[in-house]
């Protein structure tokens, strides 16, 4: 995602940076279209300039997936990891759990759970960062609640028809925490609620889809078909040029010019179309940025 207010965003699948499709920008709304991996988990890398941490001193940040929300946080790095949440689950239990792309499951029957809220329906397969600026000072409370698991209900195939949509967040690797803090932060944001200050949108589908949408390109087959083709008509003038030449007469096939002649035909090979060695690919060094977590249970 391009750099929006001195603040990128990128998605990363199974610690690679996903390639992004048709990347807009509207306001403080930038978007664009990933491939879902499934069961590959994902994460989301924040870069924050100096110039603006300089003159913004803290940013809250929601993570909301399939349009429900799972975890807030705040933070004053200008290098930030958001890998995994922490939620509440049906037993009261407070859980760290990781995000995977899981294929979307549907049901045709009537059932009396089925989701409902056309906010969660239109957003399903859709992933989000919403960022605030906030003041530097924090107000430290001992109340602070976890975010509830999602309900996660049963979704109708006719509530989706016509969506692009495939696939959707799982919540996966969740793991206990034992004596959970009930300290967090309370902020006071600069910007209202309603209208953060940065949003990037993530919008995942399988590549078939993309493809049948035309948001990525579909990876052209003719081309095969024609190199193919080549190559038979140059086999073939090779036959022919073999099989039309004259019989040499005794003087002119001496081992002397057989020998030279052969030897002019390895060079020739030797400088046909050979493909030089490929560059060794250089990759950057991976780094972890530790995630200093202070958890934002809403505005004071």
């Amino acid at each position: 995602m391009p750099e929006h207010k001195g603040i990128s965003c990128e998605l990363h699948i199974d610690g690679q940076k996903a390639t992004e499709y048709q990347t807009t920008q509207t306001g403080s709304i930038c978007s664009s279209h990933v491939i879902s991996q499934e069961d590959k988990l994902f994460s989301f890398h924040l870069n924050i300039t100096s110039s603006t941490l300089g003159s913004v001193p803290r940013l809250d940040l929601e993570l909301w997936a399939d349009g429900e929300k799972l975890d807030s946080l705040t933070f004053t790095e200008t290098e930030y990891v958001v890998d995994d949440a922490q939620i509440l689950d049906s037993t009261n239990a407070v859980k760290v759990v990781k995000l995977k792309f899981a294929k979307l499951e549907t049901v045709d029957a009537k059932m009396a759970n089925l989701e409902a809220r056309q906010d969660i329906l239109q957003k399903l397969g859709t992933l989000e960062i919403k960022i605030w600026r906030a003041h530097h000072g924090v107000t430290q409370t001992n109340s602070f609640s976890y975010q509830k698991q999602p309900s996660m209900n049963p979704i109708h195939e006719k509530s989706i028809k016509g969506q692009e949509v495939t696939h959707c967040t799982k919540l996966a690797h969740p793991k206990t925490i034992k004596n959970p803090s009930s300290l967090g932060y309370l902020t006071r944001k600069i910007d209202a609620y309603e209208t953060p200050w940065v949003t990037f949108i993530f919008r995942h589908a399988s590549k078939s889809l993309l493809e049948a949408a035309e948001i990525i390109p579909k990876v052209p087959q003719p081309a095969r078909v024609e190199a193919e083709s080549l190559s038979t008509k140059v086999k073939a003038a090779k036959s022919s040029t073999v099989e039309e030449k004259p019989q040499l007469s005794m003087e002119t096939s001496s081992p002397l010019l057989t020998a030279k002649r052969r030897r002019m035909e390895d060079e020739n090979e030797a400088q046909s179309g050979r493909l030089s060695p490929q560059d060794n690919m250089i990759k950057r060094p991976r780094y972890k940025i530790r995630n200093f977590r202070k958890h934002l249970p809403g505005d004071s």
